[in-house]
């Protein structure tokens, strides 16, 4: 959801609202996923700020960002799953954009768009 929302993938966070909401995941993590703000839990908040820090230095993730995922309780090969994640979920939300991927009819309910 973080590449999702960061890419601007309209389609990509309302299908990821979908399954989350179809999973039971609690609202107010689903609306931090989507909105960008403080998450309710200090692991995943890692996470996010990690996969934010690739997407932001092309992959050269600075020590300090790199020690503060680990010591959330991340390995580095969980920071390899992140690049490889990145990198394939770019492509989709990227194509996504550039296509104007229409939101299917289950999925508008879940519709998203980008804080300005």
């Amino acid at each position: 959801m973080t590449v999702a929302a960061r890419n601007r993938c309209h389609l990509c966070v309302a299908m990821h609202t979908a399954t989350l909401t179809r999973l039971g995941t609690a609202a107010d993590l689903i609306a931090a996923l989507r909105d960008g703000t403080e998450l309710p839990e200090p692991r995943l908040a890692a996470l996010r700020r990690f996969t934010v820090a690739v997407l932001d230095h092309a992959g050269d993730v600075p020590d300090d960002e790199l020690t503060a995922f680990l010591d959330a309780g991340y390995r580095p090969r969980h920071a390899l799953d992140v690049v490889l994640g990145v990198g394939t979920y770019t492509i989709s939300t990227l194509a996504n954009r550039l296509t104007r991927a229409p939101l299917d009819p289950p999925l508008t309910a879940y519709a998203w768009g980008p804080a300005l």
